[in-house]
């Protein structure tokens, strides 16, 4: 991804280098940032990533498993029960 420099600062700042204060999706930090928040956010719901797949999280609550495949912003997952869909997605 390539972004342009607006017109304003080209002749006045045409040697500065700018920094992003926030990330944008397609990014290189962008995809860093996702990756770190997804982690803090499946880590805070007590799921433990795999040691061999770095997308694989899982977690056992009162004897049922729950198993989640994550690709970019893609989730994919599987339960031991029926009714631990809804426990999943708290």
């Amino acid at each position: 991804m390539y972004m342009e420099q607006l017109k304003e600062f080209e002749e006045e700042r045409a040697d500065f280098i700018w920094k992003l204060h926030k990330t944008l999706y397609g990014t290189i930090q962008g995809t860093h940032d996702w990756t770190e928040n997804l982690n803090k956010i499946f880590e805070g719901h007590s799921y433990y990533k795999s040691s061999t797949n770095p997308q694989i999280y899982s977690r056992v609550m009162d004897d049922k498993l729950t198993i989640t495949l994550t690709w970019t912003d893609d989730i994919l997952g599987a339960l031991s029960i029926l009714e631990g869909e809804s426990l999943a997605k708290v």
